[in-house]
Order: structure tokens, then C-alpha cells, then sequence
């Protein structure tokens, strides 16, 4: 098989090759460059992956202290005991995965920026216009070459090509698949997520203000307002307010782990095992014969 036989064959792929050698140098140049979009989207990824992360740490610090306090209440003698970590254990033993999740997927788009670093820099892209350049003169003279050194010439060439390119091209789909399916839920979690911070902020607030009711003597707590002795009291209220935080808190964690997994674990893995099978293909396809 020869894929240069024909004339317009080797116009079209020229083209091609010259193209690619443009792309290859063109962030050298200050033009239109994948590179450029491809650390763009890959910084605003890790924008979002820490700003997540850092809630997950806050919320985590939060739910602990709330954890390890009582709230004793006892108006006119009557004892009462909450223990809200009954209802937030669960939800910050899934915050600390998700803590581990957010650490993963930054760590993974860390190592994607430093690949892009790498395969975008200026000695490497040098070398790969270099390469494509040379391929179009080989392609166009030296017609008694052997097939093989054809084929091992053709072979080093796509093999760089996949390496230059294969980075840049997964953080631009990667971006383009979150835009499409993911951002809304992003937003939506990410937001959830802050509101409960501040909800359980406050709900720890009121648990200090219900204590210092717990120190007070039956007199003081009949002499202080209606209202404030009826809410130290309501101790069921209390309870459903941790507990609709608690839910809120486990869908929205469970759908940031699925967009983050999705973005910067599953989506590379497929993009990396399709980056394999095309060199596996290369290596073993016969461009002359």
C-alpha cells in the first residue's frame, strides 16, 4: 500500500503537513494557537477544581466543631440534650472523600498542565515543525528511498504529531464537554454548597447563643423574651434544620464528584486510551510498500 502515490495525494497531505508545522510553532509567534486555549481551559479547570476543594476543606473544619458540641438547654430545669452529629457524621465522612476526590482531579489537571508545558514548548515544537518540514521534502523527492525507511520516517512523524497535539486537543474537548453538559450543574452544586457553609455557620451560632441560655438561672431564663425561650426550647426545629442541610450537602457533594470525575479523570482516560490505540496503529500500519 502507498498512501503518496497519487499527485493530488501528496498535495492534500502537503497541505496537511504544512498545516500542522503553522500549528506546531504558530504560540512562538503570538498567533492562533491550540496551546494558548488549551492552558486557558486547563487553568480555568483548576480555578474551579481548588475553589471546590477549599469549600469541601471549609465545610469539613465546620461540621467537626459543630460535631463536638453539645448544646445543653435547661429552662426552668428541664434538661435537654442535642447532639447534632448524630445527623452530620455521615455527610463529613463524605466530604472528606470528596475532599480526596477534588485532590485526585487537581493532581490530575496539575499533570495535564505540565504536559502541555512540555509538549508546547519551544525546543519541542521546533522539533516537530522540523520533522513535518523534512516529511514534505521526503515526500516530494528522494523517490528511490526504501518502502521500510519510508515507513519508519512516516511513522516518527504521526508519533510526534499525537504527542504536540493530543494534550492541547483533550483540554480544549474537555472544556467544550463541560460547557455542554456540565457547567449548569457545576454552578448549581457550587452554590449549594456555599449556602450550606453559611447556614451551618449560623446554625453554630445559634448553638453557642442556646448554651449561654443553658447557664442562665430559671429566673433569668423566665425574665429574658418569649421568643427566645420558646426557640431554645425547640429542639425538633433545630434537628430538621441540620437535616435538610445534611441532604442538601450529600446531592450536591455526589454531583460535583460526578462532574469533576467525568472532566478530568474518565474524559482523559478515553482521550489517552484513543491517543494509545491511534500510536499502536501507527506503528503497526505500512504508509509505502
Amino acid at each position: 500500500m502507498n498512501l503518496l502515490k497519487g499527485k493530488y495525494q501528496k498535495i492534500i497531505i502537503t497541505v496537511l503537513l504544512l498545516l500542522l508545522a503553522f500549528f506546531s510553532v504558530s504560540k512562538l509567534f503570538d498567533t492562533f494557537s491550540f496551546d494558548t486555549f488549551g492552558e486557558k481551559y486547563t487553568e480555568q479547570g483548576l480555578t474551579r477544581s481548588l475553589a471546590a476543594f477549599g469549600i469541601a476543606k471549609g465545610l469539613n473544619g465546620l461540621i467537626s466543631v459543630v460535631q463536638g458540641t453539645e448544646v445543653a438547654v435547661e429552662p426552668v430545669g428541664v434538661g435537654v440534650i442535642l447532639t447534632p452529629g448524630q445527623i452530620l457524621d455521615p455527610v463529613n465522612d463524605l466530604i472528606e472523600r470528596f475532599s480526596w476526590v477534588m485532590l485526585i482531579c487537581t493532581t490530575s489537571l496539575g499533570i495535564q498542565s505540565i504536559l502541555l508545558s512540555i509538549f508546547s514548548s519551544y525546543y519541542f515544537s521546533i522539533i516537530v515543525a522540523s520533522t513535518l518540514f523534512l516529511l514534505v521534502l521526503f515526500i516530494w523527492g528522494r523517490p528511490q528511498t526504501s518502502a521500510e525507511l519510508k515507513n519508519i520516517f512516516y511513522r516518527l512523524a504521526i508519533f510526534l504529531i499525537i504527542l504536540r497535539f493530543f494534550i492541547p486537543l483533550m483540554a480544549i474537548s474537555s472544556e467544550a464537554l463541560y460547557k455542554a453538559f456540565l457547567e449548569p450543574t457545576y454552578i448549581e452544586s457550587k452554590q449549594q454548597l456555599e449556602q450550606s457553609n453559611t447556614a451551618i455557620a449560623n446554625l453554630s451560632d445559634n448553638q453557642k447563643i442556646n448554651k449561654e441560655a443553658a447557664d442562665m438561672s430559671w429566673y433569668e431564663v423566665l425574665s429574658s423574651s418569649i421568643d427566645s425561650a420558646m426557640e431554645s426550647l425547640d429542639v425538633d426545629r433545630y434537628y430538621e434544620q441540620l437535616k435538610v442541610e445534611a441532604d442538601n450537602l450529600t446531592n450536591h457533594i455526589i454531583d460535583l464528584i460526578v462532574v469533576f470525575t467525568m472532566q478530568t479523570i474518565l474524559f482523559p482516560l478515553i482521550f489517552i486510551w484513543l491517543s494509545m490505540k491511534l500510536i499502536k496503529a501507527n506503528f503497526s500500519f505500512r504508509f509505502a510498500s
